[in-house]
């Protein structure tokens, strides 16, 4: 079935996680991803090794570099920066993560490589965005995290701040520039312009806060630190069981299933009481009714109490770690995670594509290229490079 980015192509010279997970998102729809490094690859390639792993498949590497193709370009050399103007000329996309003056520098910034191509969608992913003391800082994950103000309310029960794993900010980052960077397409598409891209981590991590910080703005109060220290409803609370595993009930509507909550529980008495019979009263004296529940709850296992939660029609999930998520039904139905048959490594599971479309859906279709592996097949075939002239650019150090 046809992709939508199906024909666009996209110059990607990022590192880490940020800019290579946007490129990632791309290729999932079918853009073709032409991933630029240096000779001795980016530095995510050696993720695991400077904690001591190694490890055939390098899952931080994988993780943001699938579905591209790789080649490999000495960018200090003028020579292989000629090359990267050619491809210019012949792509719709470049993204890059890098400062912004080490683009400069290179001279393979907006304004240089625009004149190349004035179609051309330029997109920057930074740190803290384009303007300001702080454009050009360099940055990484957790000082994202940290200054875009969600450690403020992900904070532990003590008032600890707890960091978000899984490269959040990095992730978030790079959604918002696959975002822009198909916004911009969009434009291009309609209005024939090519333009610049800009997101950031400090961007993102606002996005994600956005009705905490809404909140700050219209009450002129600061949100609370610990939604967990901080809840007054036991139908938006998380519990333990006696297994020590966790769910989480999620009714918003809290009186709407107060009398189905307390059936479920055995609490029946307390449907009436004048303590509890509302949200407004239940918050007021959540401390008297939460050990109560607690020490009901803690009796029995999860699931357990999941089954009853579901036959009562009460919003509730279990807190999953990972291996949980992998043979969840609902995961495997929707093909979250979907499973690639890759020549060298077989059968390897990979989450899948996110937003399905019914017409045009994406698909991941190959794991990360090694170290230049389509060097010499892009630079022929984009660039019209013979391997005559290919052994003079290798004599000369372009790649």
């Amino acid at each position: 079935m046809t992709k939508p980015l199906e024909g666009i192509r996209v110059l990607d010279w990022t590192a880490w996680q940020q800019g290579p997970v946007a490129t990632a998102l791309l290729a999932d729809m079918g853009a073709e991803v032409i991933k630029i490094e240096p000779p001795e690859g980016e530095p995510g390639r050696g993720m695991l090794k400077m904690y001591g792993a190694d490890l055939p498949l390098n899952f931080y590497y994988q993780n943001q570099n699938r579905g591209k193709k790789g080649i490999v370009l000495n960018l200090q050399n003028e020579k292989a920066r000629e090359v990267l103007y050619k491809l210019v000329e012949k792509s719709d996309v470049f993204v890059t993560n890098y400062r912004e003056s080490a683009a400069r520098r290179l001279k393979i910034d907006y304004e240089t490589l625009k004149k190349y191509n004035t179609e051309l969608i330029y997109a920057l992913s930074s740190s803290f965005g384009p303007k300001g003391p702080d454009a050009d800082k360099m940055s990484a994950d957790f000082a994202g995290q940290a200054r875009g103000g969600i450690w403020s309310i992900t904070q532990s029960e003590d008032m600890v701040p707890t960091p978000i794993g899984a490269g959040f900010a990095d992730e978030v980052g790079g959604l918002m520039t696959a975002y822009g960077v198909i916004l911009a397409l969009l434009s291009r598409e309609r209005f024939g312009m090519g333009q610049r891209v800009d997101a950031s981590l400090l961007a993102g991590q606002i996005e994600m806060g956005r009705l905490q910080f809404q909140m700050y703005f219209m009450m002129g109060i600061v949100p609370p630190g610990s939604v967990m220290a901080a809840a007054r409803n036991p139908l938006y609370y998380i519990y333990k069981d006696c297994d020590s595993k966790w769910f989480a009930i999620a009714a918003l509507q809290a009186d709407r299933f107060w009398p189905q909550f307390c059936k479920v529980f055995g609490i029946e008495e307390l449907e009436k009481d004048p303590k509890f019979e509302n949200q407004l009263v239940r918050g007021q004296n959540f401390d008297e009714l939460k050990p109560m529940l607690l020490d009901i709850i803690s009796a029995k296992p999860r699931d357990h109490w999941l089954q009853r939660l579901e036959e009562a029609g009460i919003p509730s999930a279990p807190v999953q770690d990972y291996a949980e998520l992998a043979v969840d039904p609902q995961v495997i139905a929707n093909e979250y995670v979907v499973e690639i048959d890759d020549p060298i490594h077989g059968k390897v599971k990979v989450p899948g594509v996110a937003v399905q479309l019914s017409e045009t859906p994406g698909a991941v279709e190959r794991l990360a290229p090694e170290l230049g592996q389509h060097t010499e097949e892009v630079l022929m075939e984009v660039c019209g490079y013979t391997w005559d002239d290919l052994a003079k650019l290798r004599d000369e150090g372009v790649y």
